[in-house]
């Protein structure tokens, strides 16, 4: 082998490799710079933040939130209400007789007075409860009073709870009957004259239930300085429940949420009372507040707002907006039936 051809092999030795297979020249990966992804990525990350604070900052739409609701099977969930069945104090039966006669006084506006025959409020709790059952509730009256202090401007706040009661305390009913006879309603000459045979001595239990007028009309749902401020609807209530303790002991106060309802306003559109503020609060604050007023007052309380009527079955209870069908009041009559026949016999011993 001549020196060309020994230099040619040598050169094939050293590009063949030393276990004579192929060399494959590799294939160099292009430069990567941390420092450009990392930035990147902050950046990235940035414009994330930005576009959520954005839309947390747009808010939701309440429609949207709603969407798809009607598929939602309520009955599904476990609603948890408000009742609260507060035991009698022995103390406040001493020396009462008991007659063997369950005697009911039914005190508050549209839910008692809208029907006053035998599909009534009224009359369905008689009939659930054999019951003897006196109907002095007032069309359109309020928990509320308008004015803090009697106004003659503004005789209609005679129909009010505070004053209601007032009148069956001093058993004087001469101011009530001549207001009431100057409404073209006959309804509230008709529960003045039921308010004239009610013997309270054999009354055992009043039940007070105000649908949604209160917060239709912008009432204050309380008065944080005053929680006995008759102008506001808990303020009425606690008034009431307090002059009621105090005449007569013994008898038992219930008192009824309002169902769920909604609001119409002046051009007719109705709003959905568990989303629609009119400045004091929606209706189902105003359901919290009563039902805090009435605890404080040791009295009962029946949630009808979510345990009788709500915003999933309204539509087969009422008539409108805010008011009761027949089936809609025998659902209360039955509610109250319950308490009455099967939750009220707890009495706690005297102190």
């Amino acid at each position: 082998m001549d020196e060309k051809q020994k230099k040619h092999t040598e050169n094939k030795q050293q590009i063949s490799g030393s276990a004579g297979r192929p060399y494959v020249k590799s294939k160099r990966s292009l430069p990567v710079n941390l420092h450009i992804v990392l930035i990147a990525l902050i950046a990235l990350i940035a414009v994330v933040a930005v576009y959520r604070l954005y839309r947390w900052n747009q808010g939701v739409d309440i429609n949207d939130l709603n969407a798809g609701l009607e598929d939602i099977d309520p009955s599904e969930f476990d609603i948890e209400t408000l009742d609260m069945i507060i035991p009698m104090d022995a103390s406040a039966l001493e020396g009462r007789e008991d007659d063997g006669v369950t005697t009911i006084l039914c005190l508050g506006n549209n839910p008692f007075t809208d029907d006053r025959d035998d599909t009534g409020l009224a009359a369905q709790i008689a009939s659930k409860t054999d019951a003897a059952v006196y109907d002095c509730a007032f069309p359109n009256s309020s928990a509320a009073c308008k004015y803090p202090t009697y106004n003659p401007e503004y005789t209609r706040d005679h129909f009010n709870l505070f004053y209601v009661v007032e009148f069956l305390r001093t058993g004087n009913f001469t101011a009530i009957s001549s207001i009431a006879g100057d409404e073209p309603d006959p309804r509230y000459t008709q529960a003045v004259e039921v308010m004239k045979t009610v013997d309270m001595d054999r009354v055992d239990v009043i039940l007070i239930m105000y649908d949604s007028t209160d917060y239709n009309e912008g009432t204050p749902s309380d008065n944080p300085d005053n929680p006995y401020d008759v102008t506001a609807f808990t303020g009425g209530l606690r008034t009431a429940i307090n002059n009621i303790q105090e005449t007569w002991p013994y008898i038992r106060v219930i008192v009824l949420s309002p169902t769920y309802a909604q609001y119409q306003d002046e051009d007719g559109k109705l709003h959905n009372g568990t989303l629609t503020d009119l400045g004091n609060g929606t209706l189902n604050h105003y359901l919290v507040k009563e039902s805090e007023a009435v605890l404080d007052c040791g009295a009962s309380f029946i949630d009808n707002y979510f345990g009788t009527i709500n915003e999933s079955n309204y539509e087969k209870y009422m008539a409108d907006h805010m008011h009761y069908n027949d089936a809609g009041r025998e659902r209360i009559a039955e509610r109250i039936a319950d308490v009455i026949n099967n939750r009220m016999d707890v009495v706690t011993s005297a102190p």
